[in-house]
């Protein structure tokens, strides 16, 4: 398959990012090593490197889990202090023990967004092709997309169905779109917020 990238170069097959070397605390996987993920543009990305935080513990029979979708300007760091900016998390009057997204009760799992290079495969990681910053290069990344990456991370933990999917502006689009696209893997939907399309 031959595609072009968002500066009109032609690119052949699968589009590869140099995975992330990152210091950043919380979790970090290399995804579509096997099977690259196939984007809505038609390009295929692969492998790529997602990074995640998880807040409170998986039950026995993994039923307990949130995914919490972050709005176009947060990360995945929700509930704790910014590694870079030293600024308290974006949602940490909800997210805690004997909040309204009480840890001791549910598993938080908040994922930052493919395209958001918070440790997360994004314009700023180095195309291995040309040694470089992808840049403008970068493949453009729609919800569908950060939802089909988002859905690898759940596959990767081992969880089938989600108690709830919620977030906030964009987070709420994700959480439509984990409700259109895989309803059977969701229990409830919560978007907060949020539009179908801008």
């Amino acid at each position: 398959m031959s595609v072009v990238s968002n500066s009109g170069t032609p690119i052949s097959g699968s589009i590869a990012v140099q995975p992330a070397v990152t210091d950043l605390p919380g979790h970090t996987i290399v995804l579509g090593e096997m099977e690259p993920l196939e984007l809505a543009s038609g390009q295929r990305l692969g492998p790529f490197t997602v990074a995640y935080q998880t807040y409170g513990s998986l039950n026995d029979d993994r039923s307990n889990a949130i995914l919490l979708c972050h709005a176009l300007t947060g990360d995945q760091y929700a509930a704790d202090t910014h590694p870079i900016t030293g600024k308290p998390g974006w949602w940490e009057t909800v997210i805690g023990s004997g909040l309204p997204i009480d840890i001791d009760r549910y598993f938080v799992i908040c994922i930052n967004v493919l395209g958001g290079c918070m440790g997360t495969a994004g314009p700023k990681d180095i195309n291995p092709e040309t040694g470089k910053r992808f840049g403008l290069d970068f493949p453009i990344i729609t919800i569908t997309d950060m939802v089909a990456a988002q859905k690898l991370v759940i596959d990767h933990l081992g969880i089938d169905k989600l108690f709830c999917v919620t977030g906030g502006s964009m987070g709420a689009m994700q959480v439509l779109e984990w409700a259109a696209r895989y309803p059977e893997r969701v229990f409830c939907a919560i978007p907060i917020a949020g539009a179908a399309r801008h």
